[in-house]
């Protein structure tokens, strides 16, 4: 099996180009043309973008088909639009444990990229205790049936999305939240399996209202 290329640090500007790319790539479907390149970063010349993008290629994040005009596809170790840099890990209690390495980053392409996936903007309070708030987005499995402690999203007679825990012994799901009502379910929407939260930096993080997250 033929090993990678090892990555070496990019530039401002060739990172600036990489995200480009990338994002082009993830989110349209298909790369950037020279002149699209060129266009986005005020480069003239279809040289000066030549440059570019064979650095990024000799470095190991993307592979050109000559002669096709947007053959560009991220290399297999390339860093997808799902991962981030990883810092360390916050301790409860202990000293902070950073990252082994400074190349190590946290991957979370598996919330978003397998196809059965889709989201529920949660307004109020109702999943509070469960570490679920308002403004969260849940991300749910809508293929997966579910496994002994997994929630399991449903609405119920009323239409009210409900959250419901599957038994350690695998029998009928149970309301997640002490005392909620247990009203029949009229659809299954899915399995939870994470939690987006976006914090607004324009105007501070919230306050903490004492609620576990």
């Amino acid at each position: 099996m033929k090993t990678p290329p090892k990555r070496r640090a990019l530039t401002k500007r060739q990172q600036e180009i990489f995200d480009f790319v990338r994002d082009k790539i993830v989110n349209r479907g298909y790369g950037p043309t020279v002149r699209e390149i060129g266009t986005e970063f005020g480069i003239r010349s279809p040289n000066g973008v030549m440059c570019h993008l064979k650095a990024l290629e000799k470095k190991g994040l993307i592979i050109r088909e000559s002669n096709m005009s947007r053959a560009i596809t991220l290399a297999d170790n390339a860093p997808q639009q799902q991962s981030v840099a990883f810092l360390g890990t916050a301790v409860s209690g202990s000293p902070f444990r950073p990252a082994v390495s400074s190349e190590e980053r946290e991957d979370f392409a598996e919330l978003f990229q397998e196809r059965d996936r889709a989201t529920l903007h949660v307004e109020g309070s109702a999943f509070s205790s469960l570490g679920i708030v308002d403004g969260d987005c849940m991300v749910i499995s809508r293929d997966h049936h579910g496994l002994p402690g997994n929630l399991i999203v449903a609405l119920d007679d009323r239409h009210q999305v409900a959250l419901d825990r599957i038994p350690r012994d695998g029998g009928t799901p149970v309301p997640a939240i002490e005392g909620a009502f247990a009203a029949p379910r009229r659809q299954i929407l899915g399995v939870l399996v994470g939690i987006v939260r976006r914090f607004d930096l324009t105007q501070g993080v919230p306050e903490s209202n004492g609620t576990s997250h």
